[in-house]
């Protein structure tokens, strides 16, 4: 493949969220949906960090943890409601999913972390 220049990458990448199983004691399940991502150069990711740490209010700093995610997400795909219709992707749900449970977050910011390591999709296979 070339190199080619872009002023914006982005990217799917598979999401896996492993949660406790609502039936089964003890059990897991596995559900994945893919969500795309955006690389977010160096000056605006620095700028996210940057401006979290300047917040003196905890609560704010707390309500703005995420920012630096939700900059990067653009799309999703297999993301279904119980009645088994796509979900809509945008900043809102995505922040729902986020503070819905630990698995949630665990599993997208899991994700992103391995997409922006070279051999990224080999970890854990």
């Amino acid at each position: 493949m070339q190199f080619v220049t872009t002023s914006e990458y982005t990217y799917w990448w598979p999401i896996k969220v492993k949660r406790p199983h609502p039936e089964k004691s003890g059990q897991w399940v596995t559900e994945t949906f893919e969500m795309k991502f955006s690389a977010l150069d160096q000056d605006k990711a620095e700028a996210i960090v940057a401006e979290i740490r300047e917040i003196k209010d905890e609560a704010e700093r707390i309500r703005r943890e995420h920012d630096h995610l939700i900059a990067a997400c653009r799309d999703w795909r297999g993301v279904l409601d119980g009645d088994k219709q796509q979900v809509p992707f945008g900043e809102d749900m995505l922040l729902t999913m986020l503070k819905a449970a630990p698995w949630y977050r665990q599993g997208i910011y899991e994700a992103y972390s391995r997409s922006l390591m070279a051999d990224g999709g080999r970890l854990g296979n």
